[in-house]
């Protein structure tokens, strides 16, 4: 018997330790599957899937971001998975907010399954702290958070003065990612439930934004915010330009880990936080990766065989712990009879805490809308020229744009539903 060839598209970052790691193994218990990589960057990725989708082809097993799934799901690029899920435990064996990313939007069927997650926390310097009289506790807040920022800003060490908050006003999703929580904790959210609403300029989303945007104008380092994220990071870690930043668990396999050529002496006096609670409590954000079968899959079987392996628990430890990301499954966070000491740890606590972003098919175009936003308001306090009412003006603008799409969507919808309405009449 011929067989099976499965294409799987995934991150260019994977590559390595997928053809050393998982190909084998996959290859002991499922001899009769081979697997083809491609790989590609995460903006290339997007672009790939959605021209695929349009053409009817492509991989068998593709990687999504989390955000994704609303939208492929809602064009029909991905395959409905929902009658294998009880093979492979069920939904429920996922953190609950990743397990909300792979549903079909307005449905109770599954089109994904969670790889692995991401989220953030706050790193800070713990000297400086110390030097000012404050330890990780006086993080816990949001109003902690800005008296530390107003004590340690400006903080000199020789003839340097060191600004409170390190940031990157790159123009990507990183940039709602960071604005996510401080919505979220003064009780505001981006989307309704359905996701046919927009609420982030709602009042109490509007609270939070005022106060992460007022945050960054006081004590952030106004020259670099333009800086790429990787600059930010070096300069955080390996220059020790800032006293405080806000960053994801890959930096565990770089700046914070011994072993990499990355450490310096400055990271090794760098501690996490978990993200400070805001007035309706302690929300950090979620994202991370799913992975899908093609709706235009040729293999659906054997593709589902490599989507179980890749999600049950041995394999995802392995992955995790080679590529320091944080496990989907919500067994990998119970410890039975000992403290999780691992590099991981302020990750794994902030899971608990965290909040997944609109499983919308309209989200991936209004997430474009607020990048381009909050990168103008970034650019405003970096040219020195920020102020509330502008504000509450680009907030505004991003939120009427965001109505204009929900409506446009609707009404195309709409008119497809009356075409096939009409088309079924005349058969």
């Amino acid at each position: 018997m011929a067989k099976a060839m499965i294409n799987i598209w995934l991150m260019q970052e994977h590559e390595l330790l997928f053809k050393n790691t998982i190909v084998p193994e996959f290859a002991k218990q499922r001899p009769d599957i081979d697997l083809i990589l491609t790989a590609t960057s995460w903006h290339f990725l997007w672009d790939k899937v959605v021209m695929f989708s349009k053409r009817r082809q492509g991989p068998d097993v593709l990687q999504i971001g989390s955000t994704w799934n609303g939208v492929l799901a809602e064009i029909g690029a991905l395959r409905d998975i929902t009658g294998q899920l009880a093979a492979a435990g069920g939904l429920d064996i996922f953190i609950k907010e990743a397990a909300k990313t792979c549903v079909f939007p307005g449905t109770r069927r599954v089109s994904s399954l969670p790889w692995y997650l991401d989220t953030r926390a706050l790193f800070y310097r713990k000297g400086i702290l110390n030097s000012n009289g404050f330890t990780a506790h006086d993080l816990g807040a949001l109003a902690g958070l800005e008296k530390v920022c107003a004590a340690v800003h400006g903080f000199k060490i020789g003839e340097k003065k060191i600004p409170a908050l390190g940031l990157s006003g790159q123009k990507d999703a990183q940039l709602v990612h960071a604005l996510a929580p401080w919505i979220w904790n003064y009780g505001g959210d981006f989307m309704s439930l359905d996701g046919k609403k927009v609420y982030f300029d709602a009042p109490e989303a509007f609270q939070g934004i005022k106060a992460y945007f007022n945050l960054i104008n006081k004590y952030g380092d106004k020259p670099s915010i333009m800086q790429s994220y990787e600059t930010f990071l070096d300069n955080f870690f390996h220059k020790g330009n800032y006293c405080l930043a806000y960053t994801g668990p890959w930096v565990n396999n770089t700046y914070l880990n011994p072993k990499h050529e990355s450490y310096t002496r400055i990271s090794s006096h760098i501690e996490p936080a978990m993200m400070p609670s805001g007035p309706n409590g302690k929300f950090a954000f979620l994202g991370g990766s799913n992975l899908a079968i093609s709706e235009f899959s040729k293999h659906p079987d054997a593709a589902w065989e490599l989507v179980r392996f890749l999600t049950q628990r041995p394999m995802q430890t392995k992955f995790c712990e080679v590529n320091h990301q944080l496990p989907s499954l919500t067994e990998a966070y119970k410890f039975k009879g000992g403290i999780d000491n691992t590099p991981q740890r302020i990750f794994r606590d902030a899971v608990q805490h965290a909040k997944s972003l609109p499983n919308s098919p309209y989200w991936a175009q209004i997430e474009d809308i607020l990048i381009e936003y909050i990168h103008r308001i970034l650019v405003s306090v970096a040219e020195g020229i920020y102020t509330l009412d502008l504000l509450k003006e680009n907030i505004q603008e991003a939120a009427d744009k965001s109505k204009l799409v929900l409506a446009g969507r609707t009404a195309a919808q709409s008119a497809l539903r009356r075409t096939i309405r009409a088309k079924s009449s005349q058969d």
